[in-house]
């Protein structure tokens, strides 16, 4: 089999005059993750604003998908708007909408069991979906209790039928509940195995980061012989979903933004997008340089966004 050949990555700033030009006109329609590249834990980054104001005014569709299942749309566009852009609901993807999505797709009418954020819980509930999680109570742990009967009282299966498990962001998250979870998926083959997020590491700012979902999802599969269904980044699933979303014909002139390699890249490279990788998130330019897998490297990558406010300039394809 021969080997895959490493993709030649240019900063956009250190491209020639006739190369940057080329490259704004190569495409129509600027996809972006959110968190560590249009804004991080402590507020937005410097220049996103004007250089997505920039884009538009040059006539790029703007669209938005993000993994963050912790915020509701409400909060994402109150987001937007403070850095001038109206984004509308269809323009942003959210992982438990596109849950939500999927489940009535296939017809979904059995309970869900469902490990994440009551943001994410909330949207699946208030699409009609009976919602279970937990244990909200703590497991008796003293020297007298009979931890044999207490894990057999819980896990015996009781209550209404579960026909899917989702996994996301939860920051409550306890291993009676992946426990719970494991039950499900054991005892009925036919209950999905749904991932939305499979971020490892989650950036806060540049000095603080947490453990993602991924490492639990992981824990799942391997206790379970199960292989989830990712309907977050860099899933297949939600590639067919956003390629229908945006109605896109020609994948080459997409470009996908974001700041982390194996969720943004590899998603890139699977919707066959252009991808770039902004360092104003959770890759830093060493481990982007020391980096292998061909399918989680951009095409090109960038500070931040302010770096396309010196690229119009320079190309005058924007006038001030």
């Amino acid at each position: 089999m021969a080997e895959q050949k490493t993709p030649e990555m240019k900063h956009i700033l250190e491209m020639s005059k006739e190369e940057r030009r080329t490259f704004l006109s190569s495409f129509d329609t600027l996809m972006s993750d959110c968190d560590g590249v249009l804004w991080n834990f402590t507020g937005p980054i410097p220049g996103v604003d004007k250089a997505l104001q920039l884009l538009r005014t040059d006539g790029k569709k703007l669209a938005f998908i993000s993994n963050n299942g912790m915020r509701t749309m409400e909060e994402y566009r109150k987001k937007f708007h403070a850095l001038g852009i109206d984004a509308r609901e269809e323009e942003i993807v959210h992982p438990a909408l596109t849950t939500v999505h999927y489940l009535k797709s296939i017809g979904m009418r059995d309970a869900v069991f469902c490990i994440a954020t009551e943001v994410f819980k909330d949207y699946l509930r208030k699409a009609g979906f009976q919602v279970l999680d937990g244990p909200k109570e703590r497991f008796p742990d003293s020297r007298e209790a009979n931890q044999v009967r207490v894990y057999t009282d819980y896990f015996e299966q009781r209550g209404p039928k579960v026909g899917a498990v989702v996994v996301d962001i939860d920051v409550n998250l306890s291993l009676q509940s992946l426990m719970k979870a494991k039950c499900y998926l054991e005892r009925d083959p036919g209950c999905l195995f749904i991932a939305g997020a499979t971020d490892y590491i989650i950036p806060l700012d540049s000095s603080m980061d947490v453990i993602g979902p991924g490492y639990f999802i992981d824990i799942l599969e391997r206790s379970t012989g199960r292989k989830p269904l990712i309907l977050g980044k860099p899933g297949k699933a939600l590639a067919q979903v956003v390629l229908e979303q945006f109605d896109v014909t020609d994948p080459k002139r997409v470009l996908f933004v974001g700041d982390m390699m194996p969720q943004d890249m590899g998603f890139g490279t699977r919707c066959g997008f252009q991808k770039l990788l902004m360092l104003s998130g959770g890759t830093p330019k060493e481990v982007l340089l020391a980096h292998d897998d061909p399918d989680q490297l951009p095409n090109y990558y960038a500070d931040s966004f302010a770096d396309f406010i010196e690229l119009y300039n320079d190309n005058m394809h924007v006038e001030e």
